[in-house]
């Protein structure tokens, strides 16, 4: 089959829209990890997903919309904690991934919860996505271009310095927790996508890869969304073509282009 005929299924179709807005959104959000060190908290909030899912599972309701929203909450705290604790947002983060793993192991044995199928959740495929999902992830990526549109000069400078934006009377917390929740969706969203543990593929990868080429903040955007459309779409189709799972089709083309960045750089 060529790629025309795969786009007649509307599976497909679903497919290719939804790794488009993703690949040309979510990717923005990988900045943000990069810029404030929050590698340790996207792990945190894979672990958070899977108590969501295992919460799900108990009460009978869909085990990731379940996550995604345990996520999102979850994502609230990580600012204000870490503001209130004075501590690093790493370090809170791993109290987290602790906390919640320790918490859906406990769930798992007390109330009988399948284990295996809570762990499906970290083996998504963008191809299982529906029409609720495609509007969910419209819905994301929509309020991620918003954010960055509206507050363009707010954010550039909270990366830059935020004690700094702080004392230009810019609510830099409010804005650096604002994209910490975006993120913390986005991160749901990419669990069904990819799957949780090639996720960084959608979100970090790009960022990474723009970061190494970029010489102003303009160009950043302009650049990860360009990496983060070519990594979504090109790995899709490429998978189409010849017939190689999705995920890690996706996966391995953000990492041929962020090799491709670094020896460009060079």
């Amino acid at each position: 089959m060529t790629i025309l005929d795969f786009l007649q299924i509307p599976i497909f179709q679903r497919a290719l829209l939804g790794a488009l807005i993703a690949g040309g959104t979510m990717s923005l959000l990988g900045i943000v990890i990069v810029v404030f060190n929050l590698t340790t908290i996207r792990f945190a909030l894979m672990h958070i997903g899977l108590l969501g899912g295992a919460i799900g599972l108990v009460l009978g309701a869909n085990p990731l919309t379940v996550a995604i929203a345990t996520i999102g909450v979850g994502s609230l705290f990580f600012g204000p904690m870490s503001d209130k604790l004075k501590l690093d947002t790493g370090l809170i983060g791993a109290f987290f991934m602790t906390g919640s793993m320790a918490m859906a192991f406990l769930l798992f044995y007390r109330a009988g919860v399948p284990a295996l199928e809570v762990f499906g959740l970290f083996t998504g495929s963008i191809l299982t996505l529906t029409k609720n999902d495609l509007w969910f992830v419209t819905f994301l990526g929509s309020a991620i271009l918003l954010t960055y549109f509206i507050f363009y000069r707010e954010i550039q400078l909270v990366f830059y310095d935020s004690e700094q934006a702080e004392w230009l009377g810019i609510p830099a917390k409010r804005i650096r927790n604002g994209l910490l929740f975006l993120t913390g969706l986005s991160i749901g969203v990419a669990m069904k996508i990819v799957g949780a543990l090639l996720m960084d593929a959608l979100i970090l990868l790009p960022a990474m890869s723009a970061m190494r080429l970029a010489k102003n903040f303009k160009q950043l955007l302009i650049l990860t969304c360009c990496f983060g459309l070519m990594t979504t779409t090109g790995g899709l189709l490429f998978s189409m073509v010849f017939d190689f799972p999705t995920g890690a089709t996706i996966t391995m083309t953000g990492v041929i282009i962020l090799f491709f960045s670094i020896i460009f750089r060079r």
